[in-house]
């Protein structure tokens, strides 16, 4: 019955979305015009290579060349905003007039600002869009936000920014929460593709991507997930490489960056360099990244095996040109990482001594990501509905190992693998002045298996398949979205070895679950609305409905499970997880204000949780995982109010209340309400920012679960930023915890046995050249 529902449903939103472009195929045949202008240092009247020119509605970007020109062809006639910027260079939007046949003119000077306009890749219908005037709620930080920062995992970098916060059991395990969603309810991807890593299933697995050797960073909550994944209820974060931010953007050039970092509290030390040369239709590119970091220092004291070492490479070539382009790469991650306390788990039998010194067994993850893409496509099409044509294949191959470690000897305990083949083929339709959209499949095979101590699942083999529908139409200052997507999970396991869980303790009696394949349908819809109130003034309504598949761990796991501190109990039993979401958006853009205020509210039917019980199984709690409705309900808000002539103050903000519906109880690692406030004050070249974030006690507990104290912390970072024709350096040295003040994050899975680090300092250096 779903399966036909699915199809149905289906099939009712491609006939629709083929009615309304039938309607508007008079408009494709017409004429377009051409935009054409220079950009140029505001200090110096240089011209600025590599700066990115956007004409918004269009969303057609391209960037200067080597004397600051730029050309933008085939924009349908109207009127639109166009902007321009490089890294923190930027100026204001302006009005342009575009008519048939004909070149318009436009000029930019770029000025050094703190504020400037965020541009996104991964909700958009066309190259760009700017966040503003996107449907989703959706926050970006570009490569100067990443390299001034200067962190080295992915949940350390985002865990400041609005309804975002970071969960992990150390350092190397971070990975990021969205709007107190975790695990597979938040997707984690590179270059628009799932990275293919365990960090979902477990709190002791993390995302092993380093920031500094990234372009960009965006996070994306609201309808547009359903191009991506029906589990991605929370959001989707698309990690973006150099490489892929600029693919579409073809002028002879070199351009590149490199950059080093060092901070104390950490003793981390890093240096991360891209580079990327395109002559005439061909393009060759490069990069790589090293970072590590000793035990972290906090109040109380160092925090044992806590060390990270990552180091990452990526190559590859490709063919842009006018019509058919084709690349291919691969990248090769290696990490490993301590989990602090881990040992004492693994070592000792008697739960009285968790958190005392342990010498003797520590617990290290070693892995290593094997992956390789091909992109294949058409652009720029002369029919009357395509305008592009563009499919992915991607393989990936994720080894990690468990390694036990006494007296310096080394064994494993633990080997996990994990293979994901994937396709994914998508369309852009023709943009008209009324309708714009894409639609697409796509196909994921999997192969999960797992050795040793901690293997609780057994080996699984899972394949999925969907397509979806995405479609947005304009009616001057409304807009309306509608999408769609149909997705299919089937699981084929593998026989589970015999366990030796289940009679090593008399007191507590568990049964194994039942091994047998499972299949799932689900149909995933969304329909919102944006509507202009001003100038500069947006409001934003967005209803999904999302269903989402058991994951792998919730069905199949038994056994104890270090990383979430739980005697795991899996249900082969569980159906799919429905979401109905509504998503309000205010936002507001002018020359003194930029901000925007998001409300959400989740109903979940048989949401899937981990419920832990008063039994112990292997000195751990027993967790079994069940269904019940749920709710979530919140808000992330961000703004920028400018005070004087060049300083800005900034405002965020983000809370959300989760509970089970039928019996009010709280879930768990749930974060709490937290707040930031910083300044930008100017001069000439220098920034200099501090900041206060404060977070509140988190009271709000589940069963078995201890209360989080609230903190308030101290942070400053000065920004020195060189701009010229070619290049761009930055130097940032930034000061952090400067009061040591003892916190825990509430989501983090050793908040009861180690504080978050302490005061330090972090200096980078960076230099960008076009």
């Amino acid at each position: 019955v779903e399966v036909v529902e699915g199809i149905r449903l289906m099939n009712k939103l491609l006939i629709c979305g083929s009615l309304v472009g039938l309607t508007w195929i008079p408009l494709w045949a017409q004429d377009t015009g051409t935009v054409h202008g220079t950009v140029t240092l505001v200090e110096t009247s240089e011209p600025v290579h590599g700066a990115v020119v956007l004409v918004v509605e269009a969303g057609q970007l391209t960037l200067t060349d080597m004397t600051g020109e730029f050309v933008i062809e085939n924009i349908p006639p109207g009127t639109y905003e166009i902007l321009s910027q490089r890294e923190h260079l930027s100026a204001e939007r302006q009005t342009i007039l575009v008519a048939a046949g004909k070149t318009t003119e436009v000029n930019f000077a770029l000025g050094l600002s703190p504020i400037h306009e965020e541009v996104t890749v991964t909700a958009t219908i066309g190259d760009r869009a700017t966040t503003f005037g996107a449907f989703n709620a959706i926050t970006t930080l570009d490569s100067f936000d990443l390299v001034t920062d200067g962190t080295g995992t992915l949940g350390e970098a985002l865990e400041n920014q609005p309804g975002v916060w970071k969960r992990s059991f150390g350092p190397g395990s971070s990975r990021p929460i969205i709007r107190g969603f975790d695990g597979d309810r938040v997707l984690v991807m590179e270059d628009g593709v799932r990275t293919g890593d365990l960090s979902s299933q477990s709190g002791e697995h993390g995302v092993t991507i380093d920031p500094s050797g990234l372009d960009r960073i965006e996070i994306v909550r609201g309808p547009a997930t359903l191009l991506y994944g029906s589990n991605a209820v929370g959001g989707v974060i698309n990690t973006i490489t150099p490489h892929e931010s600029y693919r579409d953007s073809l002028t002879d050039h070199t351009r590149g960056q490199w950059s080093v970092s060092g901070g104390t509290a950490n003793q981390q030390l890093g240096t991360a360099a891209n580079i990327s040369h395109t002559q005439d239709q061909l393009r060759f590119w490069a990069g790589g990244d090293t970072r590590r970091t000793q035990d972290y220092n906090t109040p109380d004291g160092t925090v044992k095996n806590s060390s990270t070492r990552l180091a990452t490479g990526r190559a590859g070539i490709g063919y842009f040109g006018d019509h058919l382009f084709t690349s291919g790469g691969v990248t090769y991650e290696n990490s490993r990482y301590g989990l602090p306390f881990a040992g004492q788990f693994h070592g000792h039998h008697d739960e009285d001594h968790i958190g005392e010194d342990d010498d003797e067994t520590q617990i290290d993850f070693a892995s290593q990501r094997r992956a390789g893409r091909i992109d294949i496509g058409l652009r720029n099409l002369d029919n009357g509905f395509a305008d592009s044509f563009h499919v992915v294949i991607k393989a990936i191959d994720w080894h990690h190992d468990e390694l036990e470690i006494d007296d310096e000897v080394e064994e494993v305990g633990t080997t996990f693998s994990n293979r994901m083949y994937i396709v994914r083929a998508e369309m852009d339709q023709r943009q008209t002045d009324r309708l714009s959209g894409k639609a697409g499949v796509w196909a994921q095979v999997r192969n999960y298996t797992a050795t040793g101590e901690e293997a609780l699942a057994p080996a699984t083999d899972q394949t999925a398949f969907a397509a979806f529908l995405y479609e947005e139409l304009s009616f001057g200052r409304h807009r309306l979205q509608f999408g769609g997507r149909v997705e299919r999970n089937a699981y084929t396991v593998g026989q589970r070895k015999t366990s030796d869980h289940d009679d090593d303790d008399s007191s507590v009696h568990l049964t194994v679950p039942v091994v047998r394949n499972r299949n799932f349908m689900g149909t995933s819809a969304s329909v919102g609305v944006r509507t202009e109130l001003g100038t500069g003034s947006a409001f934003i309504a967005n209803l999904t409905r999302s269903v989402r598949a058991p994951a792998l761990e919730e069905l199949y796991n038994f056994g104890p499970h270090v990383g979430n501190q739980a005697f795991e109990v899996g249900n082969p039993d569980l159906q799919t997880e429905t979401t109905l979401g509504l998503d309000l958006s205010l936002r507001h853009q002018s020359a003194r204000l930029r901000g925007n205020l998001n409300l959400y509210a989740y109903d979940i039917d048989n949401f899937v949780y981990a419920s832990t019980t008063t039994q112990m199984k292997d000195q751990l709690r027993v967790a079994k995982f069940l269904q019940d409705d749920s709710r979530f309900v919140g808000l992330d808000a961000a703004a920028s109010v400018r005070l004087g002539s060049r300083v800005w103050a900034n405002l965020g903000i983000g809370l959300v209340n989760a509970e089970l519906t039928r019996t009010n109880q709280p879930l768990p690692r749930i974060p709490p309400m937290r707040g930031q406030l910083s300044f930008d004050f100017p001069y000439r070249n220098v920034t200099v920012t501090p900041e206060w974030i404060v977070a509140a006690k988190q009271e709000r507990v589940s069963a078995n679960e201890t209360a989080t104290d609230g903190y308030s912390l101290i942070n400053i970072k000065a920004a020195y930023v060189w701009p010229r024709q070619h290049l761009a350096h930055v130097l940032s040295v930034s000061g952090y915890n400067l009061t040591n003040e003892r916190y825990r994050h509430h989501t983090s899975f050793i908040k009861d046995l180690a504080a978050e680090i302490g005061r330090g300092v972090k200096v980078t250096y960076s230099v960008r050249f076009f």
